[in-house]
């Protein structure tokens, strides 16, 4: 018999009480460095690739792939993307981006056109194009923060239920979920992960909450499966601030970093 995490029980939800406690001390495995790394590296992506994004097909189609894994954070899921605009019709993104609709409406025509996407994923790619563009003023919905599909993600986790995420339609559900990822704050900052030096800062700060949601949820996700795997494979996953960098469509920092904390179990 393995076991379980000492980071996180084996069965934890919305409902669970314990819960914000035990996030609010495995969260302690992440530096305020940590944080401030992952923002600083969403502000290089940011002033390389979405700043003044240019939209017409040369010049998207030149930088298509890039976009493609930076709001999908997996290798699968940015193909899927690419594959979708082969064509090099990327006229929906004028609209979404710049259109005078707000842009919970913006998101969900952009969603509803792309019918033959998957659902979670043409979300990951409307507002990861929003938030990475405009970091300021929108926000990511992906389906590691709120998957109403199968009622996971960090989102409903952090704030105790679902009730506040639940939904009639897809604009409605962009309103919900940017309510609830602001509520976090005040969550990120109880954990002191939030200073002044990622807080203050006017290129790390528009990126401050979605590098710590991340950190958040790799904290969750190595809690809730690492339990169950051996210690070999344990040391095969990447560190924590490795995982929010995947989360984010980052690349995996070159630099050594402190590895989770294996599981007790046997091998």
């Amino acid at each position: 018999m393995q076991r379980q995490s000492h980071i996180i029980k084996q069965k934890t939800g919305p409902d669970d009480p314990e819960l914000q406690a035990m996030l609010q001390e495995a969260l302690a495995q992440v530096s305020p460095e940590d944080v401030i790394a992952i923002a600083d590296e969403l502000a290089e992506r940011h002033a390389r690739l979405f700043s003044g994004l240019r939209l017409d097909s040369a010049s998207l189609a030149s930088s298509f792939a890039d976009i493609a894994s930076a709001v999908a954070h997996t290798k699968a899921n940015a193909q899927a993307i690419t594959n979708y605009f082969a064509q090099g019709d990327y006229s929906l993104f004028e609209q979404l981006l710049h259109g005078e609709a707000p842009a919970p409406v913006r998101v969900a025509v952009f969603v509803e056109k792309l019918n033959a996407l998957d659902t979670r994923l043409a979300l990951e790619l409307a507002t990861g194009l929003l938030h990475n563009t405009f970091p300021s003023q929108h926000w990511l919905w992906t389906r590691w923060l709120w998957d109403p599909t199968v009622g996971t993600g960090i989102l409903p986790l952090l704030a105790g239920s679902v009730h506040n995420l639940q939904a009639d339609n897809l604009a409605d559900g962009y309103v919900r979920v940017g309510a609830v990822t602001a509520m976090s704050v005040k969550f990120g900052e109880g954990t002191g992960l939030f200073t002044p030096a990622l807080t203050d800062d006017p290129k790390r700060a528009p990126f401050a909450n979605s590098a710590f949601l991340a950190c958040a949820y790799s904290v969750y996700l190595y809690g809730t499966t690492s339990w169950r795997l051996s210690r070999e494979f344990n040391g095969l996953l990447p560190t924590l601030p490795n995982m929010a960098r995947r989360l984010l469509g980052l690349k995996k920092s070159p630099s050594p970093q402190t590895p989770l904390p294996m599981g007790e179990g046997q091998g």
